[in-house]
């Protein structure tokens, strides 16, 4: 009679612990180096997108506008963003003491990546229509009619009229003469008359601008809207006499003040009014880059290798493209940065800047 004698079953602890302290290893190992370094990489890549999105959108414009002049512009204003890597882990050992001496390990690693921008879309109709009118300009460029530059000039003046900005002497004749071009004839007195007005102001403002500092402004309280010394009390009145200049029956006299106005909000409009100036402007030298033709467009079989940048649009029972060649992504980029200045981050963006009654000025004056 044959005996057999069976092998003593080794114990699985100590292949469990081994497997435990591998573990241990990848999570200290996920936790004190490889997360930071793919925190590192992931705000790289988002960051990177950021100048994307804003070409994106915006030759996205442009390819319907391109289709559909009468087109109603969007727009998303990114606000800010969130990146985020987080790893965890856990390890268990179980055993059965019931039972055969047999040892369970587990162990789990998770890691959650997060890239997040936070968007706030356009609904304001005035940023809107400033807007359209860049785009306008951009598919359009020679403007053979005039019609997008007198309405870039009528918004010109509601900025200065809404925001208390006294614009330079240059602008204002320009948005007169604008109006005149394009006024009807029982029109032309009022307008003539208010030019020669805001003439008068303009030669006794830069007389006064070039000795403002032998008057010193009275001490009145803050915040009262009351003229301090005769030189601001001229841009009021250059500030009223531009208001009237497109008066029609909605304005109402005195309409441009605003006591409390935001200088965050003041500081904005000026940014619009110098973008619409840009894009409408005629240089003494008479080159403007916006109005020659920058921006390409066609069908998908017209775009060229060349192209940088394309823009695609499809509606109306029609597909546009538009493209910027090399030789023209300086004025597509100039032209990106005064969309962002039409539709700038909103008041509550902006909720730290002193409150004031607005009486800035433009740039050139």
């Amino acid at each position: 009679m044959t005996s057999q004698h069976s092998r003593p079953k080794r114990s699985d602890a100590p292949r469990a612990r081994y497997v435990l302290s591998l573990a241990a290893l990848v999570i200290v190992g996920m936790g004190g180096g490889c997360a930071h370094l793919r925190l590192e990489r992931n705000t790289i890549s988002q960051g990177s997108t950021l100048t994307e999105l804003q070409y994106k959108q915006v030759l996205d414009n442009l390819a319907m506008f391109a289709c559909v002049p009468d087109s109603l512009a969007w727009h998303i204003k990114l606000t800010g963003g969130v990146i985020q890597v987080a790893d965890q882990g856990s390890g268990f050992l179980g055993g059965n003491l019931g039972g055969p001496g047999t040892v369970a390990p587990n162990f789990g690693l998770q890691r959650n990546i997060l890239n997040q921008w936070n968007v706030d879309p356009v609904t304001d109709s005035d940023e809107l229509e400033l807007l359209q009118l860049a785009y306008r300009k951009a598919v359009d460029p020679a403007d053979a009619d005039g019609s997008i530059r007198r309405e870039m000039y009528g918004k010109i003046g509601e900025l200065s009229t809404n925001y208390h900005i006294a614009l330079s002497r240059e602008v204002v004749s320009d948005l007169i003469e604008v109006t005149k071009l394009h006024a009807r004839p029982a029109e032309l007195p009022r307008l003539e008359k208010l030019q020669a007005g805001i003439e008068n102001l303009y030669a006794q403002i830069e007389e006064l601008s070039e000795k403002a500092q032998a008057y010193e402004p009275d001490h009145a309280q803050a915040g009262s809207g009351e003229t301090t010394t005769k030189l601001e009390f001229l841009k009021d009145e250059a500030i009223r006499l531009t208001s009237e200049i497109g008066h029609s029956s909605t304005e109402p006299a005195r309409s441009f003040r605003h006591p409390g106005r935001n200088a965050g909000l003041i500081e904005q409009a000026q940014g619009k009014i110098e973008g619409l100036l840009k894009l409408s402007e005629i240089p003494p030298d008479g080159a403007n880059p916006f109005s020659m033709c920058w921006l390409h467009q066609g069908g998908r079989k017209d775009v060229p290798p060349c192209a940088c940048l394309v823009g695609r649009y499809r509606g109306c029972g029609c597909e546009c493209f538009v493209w910027v060649t090399p030789d023209h992504m300086k004025e597509f980029r100039d032209f990106t940065l005064i969309v962002l200045s039409l539709a700038p981050s909103t008041a509550q963006d902006m909720a730290a800047a002193p409150a004031g009654l607005g009486a800035a000025n433009s740039p050139n004056f």
